[in-house]
């Protein structure tokens, strides 16, 4: 008997050997998921180089076009059984994604293996913690992205409009440092007689990548807030002076938009610049290639870009924040695949790959790249993107965000059109996401 005791021990050892030494060398294809647009083929295609030094791992993409790209994530999830390993969440699905439990924790992993002296915080951040600063990981930063502006420099530059501008506001022409003089220049371009307008942007009430986006920027430059942090109570502090300030700026600057951008989204915005019918615009910035396409626009020699601009709030005070937009990518519960997972996102993050990354004219979150002498003039935003990356600020990340942003986006769509005052759409939208919150049981 112990000899067939000691023979079963071995047969199970060798089998386990064995199947150990299988899994490490298992042949294994990646399904990432990801919105249809150019990063997420380049992230495909750059893949090829991790496939010749790990031949048993290949990635496939399955990207879906942006307005179905939340709803399909999110119904696979809800199934248990996704069709994708790695999936590429927006910032503000992170929360939502975390409590269906439907992401890998990988707070060790995270320790490991980034240096995080190494990134911009709040990306890195916003990309993978959930709850905030609670010092639980569940994604990387893959795609950096941000609001930035771009300008009409055959305007800008023209000397009979430099002069003009400056007899008329008493300073130069220029890229806008603050809210207030972006709004000075959208006015003094504003000949509607000409067909021509002083600014665009993404004006249509979609809940997020949309109103909400571009709205936030000033409100946090201004001075306002969301809400508080620690408590996401609204009432008070959404609707004080300084956002009713901010929701005043944003209807004033609407008298300087074309007729009809109150439905402007992105392809609208970019439209409007290409074809020459505004001297400014505000979007996205990985949307930029678009506006310097001799292809799409006929100024595409005549545009250069800027940060977003900061603001001086009621008490004076001169703060400057930017939109965070962009993706980190985070690995399915659900795969079976899930060191081969992090095997790769360890591979893209390494210097050598984020350099490709970023010569292919896409954004990283790795600050040593970013301010890098070797990167300020290897893309046309390259100065916009390092002057914009300490800047940067996000808006809610909780499950709720969508409802939120949503409502948000209506209401200041109604006070540009004149359906509400300012006041009264800052006051609806304070007691809307004080209710939100309330009801999802934040204030227990």
């Amino acid at each position: 008997m112990k000899k067939v005791g000691i023979l079963l021990i071995g047969v199970m050892l060798l089998v386990g050997l064995m199947t150990t030494e299988g899994l490490a060398q298992r042949d294994v294809t990646l399904t990432v998921t990801w919105a249809a647009w150019y990063p997420a083929d380049y992230m495909i295609a750059l893949s090829e180089e991790f496939t010749k030094d790990h031949p048993n791992i290949k990635l496939k993409g399955d990207f879906i076009p942006w307005p179905q790209y939340h709803d399909r994530m999110f119904t696979e999830f809800a199934s248990h059984k996704p069709s994708f390993d790695i999936c590429v969440p927006d910032s503000q699905w992170v929360g939502e994604a975390v409590e269906g439990g439907h992401l890998l924790e990988i707070t060790n992993w995270f320790k490991e293996n980034i240096d995080f002296d190494e990134w911009y915080e709040f990306p890195l951040r916003s990309y993978g913690e959930y709850p905030d600063y609670s010092d639980h990981w569940y994604g990387v930063p893959l795609l950096l992205d941000f609001v930035l502006g771009a300008y009409r420099k055959d305007l800008f530059e023209d000397p009979k409009e430099k002069a003009d501008f400056k007899a008329n506001y008493g300073y130069d022409l220029g890229p806008p440092r603050t809210w207030a003089k972006l709004k000075d220049i959208a006015e003094f371009f504003t000949r509607p007689e000409k067909n021509m307008y002083g600014f665009a942007t993404w004006q249509a009430p979609i809940a997020t990548a949309g109103l909400a986006d571009i709205f936030l920027g000033p409100l946090w430059s201004m001075g306002a807030n969301l809400w508080d942090p620690r408590t996401k109570h609204v009432e008070g502090i959404l609707n004080n002076w300084y956002g009713v300030d901010v929701a005043r700026l944003w209807v004033d600057l609407y008298k300087f938009c074309p007729p009809g951008s109150a439905n402007y989204s992105i392809d609208e915005t970019m439209t409007a610049m290409q074809q020459g019918m505004v001297a400014m615009v505000t979007m996205y910035a990985m949307f930029y290639p678009g506006l310097l396409d001799p292809k799409l626009s006929l100024y595409a020699d005549k545009i250069d870009f800027f940060t977003e601009p900061g603001a001086v709030g009621r008490d004076g005070f001169f703060r400057h924040y930017v939109q965070l937009g962009g993706q980190g990518f985070a690995v399915s519960s659900y795969t079976p695949y899930k060191e081969e997972c992090l095997e790769f996102m360890k591979w893209f993050l390494s210097d050598d790959v984020q350099w490709k990354w970023v010569e292919g004219g896409n954004i990283s979150a790795k600050r040593t790249i970013i301010e890098s002498p070797k990167y300020r003039t290897l893309t046309p935003i390259s100065r916009v993107v390092k002057r914009s990356a300490p800047l940067l600020r996000d808006f809610w990340e909780i499950p709720q965000y969508n409802e939120m942003g949503e409502y948000l986006a209506i209401q200041l769509n109604s006070a540009i059109l004149g359906k509400v005052t300012p006041e009264k759409a800052m006051d609806n939208i304070a007691k809307r996401h004080e209710e939100i919150p309330k009801r999802a049981g934040y204030y227990k």
